[in-house]
Protein backbone atom coordinates (compact mmCIF):
# COMPACT_ATOMS: atom_id res chain seq x y z
CA UNK A 1 0.00 0.00 0.00
CA UNK A 2 1.23 3.47 -0.84
CA UNK A 3 1.24 6.08 1.92
CA UNK A 4 1.62 9.76 1.14
CA UNK A 5 2.32 13.04 2.89
CA UNK A 6 3.16 16.59 1.87
CA UNK A 7 5.51 19.15 3.40
CA UNK A 8 5.51 22.88 2.75
CA UNK A 9 7.75 25.68 3.91
CA UNK A 10 6.22 29.14 3.88
CA UNK A 11 6.12 32.17 6.17
CA UNK A 12 8.92 30.71 8.31
CA UNK A 13 6.99 27.50 9.05
CA UNK A 14 7.37 23.88 8.04
CA UNK A 15 3.97 22.25 7.52
CA UNK A 16 3.55 18.46 7.33
CA UNK A 17 0.27 16.69 6.53
CA UNK A 18 -1.04 13.29 5.49
CA UNK A 19 -2.35 12.89 1.94
CA UNK A 20 -5.19 10.44 1.39
CA UNK A 21 -7.00 9.17 -1.67
CA UNK A 22 -10.76 9.68 -1.92
CA UNK A 23 -13.22 7.06 -3.13
CA UNK A 24 -13.24 8.73 -6.58
CA UNK A 25 -9.43 8.71 -6.75
CA UNK A 26 -8.67 12.36 -5.92
CA UNK A 27 -6.00 13.15 -3.36
CA UNK A 28 -6.65 15.32 -0.33
CA UNK A 29 -4.23 16.65 2.27
CA UNK A 30 -5.66 17.10 5.76
CA UNK A 31 -4.75 17.86 9.36
CA UNK A 32 -1.59 19.93 8.85
CA UNK A 33 0.91 20.33 11.70
CA UNK A 34 3.42 23.16 11.70
CA UNK A 35 6.92 23.57 13.08
CA UNK A 36 9.44 26.40 13.20
CA UNK A 37 12.16 26.37 10.56
CA UNK A 38 14.74 25.30 13.15
CA UNK A 39 12.79 22.17 14.17
CA UNK A 40 14.97 19.22 15.16
CA UNK A 41 15.33 16.36 12.69
CA UNK A 42 13.92 13.89 15.22
CA UNK A 43 10.75 15.98 15.61
CA UNK A 44 10.27 16.23 11.84
CA UNK A 45 11.03 12.53 11.42
CA UNK A 46 8.25 11.71 13.89
CA UNK A 47 5.84 14.11 12.13
CA UNK A 48 6.61 12.52 8.75
CA UNK A 49 6.01 9.05 10.19
CA UNK A 50 2.72 10.12 11.77
CA UNK A 51 1.56 11.81 8.55
CA UNK A 52 2.36 8.72 6.49
CA UNK A 53 0.59 6.48 9.03
CA UNK A 54 -2.51 8.73 8.83
CA UNK A 55 -2.59 8.48 5.02
CA UNK A 56 -5.43 6.28 3.81
CA UNK A 57 -7.53 5.29 0.82
CA UNK A 58 -11.28 5.35 0.27
CA UNK A 59 -11.82 8.63 2.11
CA UNK A 60 -15.27 10.13 1.51
CA UNK A 61 -15.21 12.66 -1.30
CA UNK A 62 -15.67 16.22 -0.05
CA UNK A 63 -18.65 18.21 -1.23
CA UNK A 64 -17.92 21.12 -3.60
CA UNK A 65 -18.23 23.51 -0.63
CA UNK A 66 -15.79 21.41 1.42
CA UNK A 67 -13.31 21.40 -1.46
CA UNK A 68 -13.42 25.21 -1.56
CA UNK A 69 -12.49 25.37 2.13
CA UNK A 70 -10.08 22.41 2.16
CA UNK A 71 -6.88 24.49 2.14
CA UNK A 72 -7.87 26.90 4.94
CA UNK A 73 -6.21 24.75 7.68
CA UNK A 74 -2.93 25.03 5.73
CA UNK A 75 -3.26 28.81 5.57
CA UNK A 76 -3.94 28.80 9.31
CA UNK A 77 -0.87 26.59 9.93
CA UNK A 78 1.22 29.07 7.95
CA UNK A 79 -0.34 32.04 9.81
CA UNK A 80 -1.44 33.69 6.56
CA UNK A 81 -4.82 35.06 5.56
CA UNK A 82 -5.16 33.72 2.03
CA UNK A 83 -3.88 31.29 -0.57
CA UNK A 84 -2.02 33.95 -2.56
CA UNK A 85 0.01 34.87 0.53
CA UNK A 86 0.62 31.18 1.30
CA UNK A 87 1.96 30.63 -2.21
CA UNK A 88 4.14 33.76 -2.34
CA UNK A 89 7.27 31.94 -1.15
CA UNK A 90 5.97 28.40 -0.57
CA UNK A 91 8.20 25.40 -1.16
CA UNK A 92 6.71 21.90 -1.42
CA UNK A 93 7.98 18.34 -1.14
CA UNK A 94 5.76 15.28 -1.57
CA UNK A 95 6.66 12.20 0.47
CA UNK A 96 5.60 8.74 -0.67
CA UNK A 97 6.16 5.39 0.98
CA UNK A 98 5.90 2.15 -0.95
CA UNK A 99 7.17 -0.89 0.91
CA UNK A 100 10.54 -0.11 2.50
CA UNK A 101 11.30 2.92 0.30
CA UNK A 102 10.51 6.58 0.89
CA UNK A 103 10.53 8.93 -2.09
CA UNK A 104 10.82 12.70 -1.67
CA UNK A 105 9.67 14.75 -4.65
CA UNK A 106 10.53 18.48 -4.64
CA UNK A 107 8.37 20.96 -6.55
CA UNK A 108 8.85 24.35 -8.17
CA UNK A 109 6.39 27.05 -7.10
CA UNK A 110 4.66 28.43 -10.21
CA UNK A 111 2.54 30.92 -8.24
CA UNK A 112 -0.98 31.00 -6.86
CA UNK A 113 -2.60 30.67 -10.28
CA UNK A 114 -0.48 27.74 -11.49
CA UNK A 115 0.41 25.76 -8.36
CA UNK A 116 3.47 23.53 -8.27
CA UNK A 117 5.43 21.47 -10.79
CA UNK A 118 7.52 18.44 -9.81
CA UNK A 119 11.29 18.60 -10.24
CA UNK A 120 11.58 15.00 -11.44
CA UNK A 121 15.37 15.20 -11.85
CA UNK A 122 15.76 15.91 -8.11
CA UNK A 123 13.63 13.06 -6.72
CA UNK A 124 15.35 11.29 -3.81
CA UNK A 125 14.63 7.72 -2.67
CA UNK A 126 15.71 6.57 0.81
CA UNK A 127 15.23 3.56 3.07
CA UNK A 128 12.24 3.77 5.42
CA UNK A 129 14.28 2.84 8.50
CA UNK A 130 16.49 5.94 8.39
CA UNK A 131 13.97 8.51 9.60
CA UNK A 132 16.49 11.21 10.55
CA UNK A 133 18.13 11.06 7.11
CA UNK A 134 14.66 11.43 5.59
CA UNK A 135 14.06 14.51 7.78
CA UNK A 136 17.49 15.93 6.90
CA UNK A 137 16.82 15.44 3.19
CA UNK A 138 13.38 17.07 3.56
CA UNK A 139 15.03 20.11 5.17
CA UNK A 140 17.54 20.22 2.32
CA UNK A 141 14.84 20.00 -0.36
CA UNK A 142 12.86 22.75 1.38
CA UNK A 143 16.00 24.93 1.21
CA UNK A 144 16.47 25.06 4.99
CA UNK A 145 19.73 23.09 5.26
CA UNK A 146 22.75 22.67 3.02
CA UNK A 147 22.81 19.61 0.74
CA UNK A 148 23.70 16.35 2.45
CA UNK A 149 25.29 13.22 1.09
CA UNK A 150 23.05 10.18 1.40
CA UNK A 151 24.19 8.16 4.41
CA UNK A 152 25.04 11.23 6.54
CA UNK A 153 22.81 13.32 8.76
Amino acid sequence: MQQSAVAYFTNGRIIVAPVSRTASGDTIATDPRWFGKSAKKAVLAAAIGEALAASSTGVTDPTPEQWKRQFIPFQDAAAVKNFKTFMREAKRVDIERIGEKLTLIPFDNLGAANGFEAREAEVVTLAVGDAETVAAMLLTLLGLRPPIAIGTT
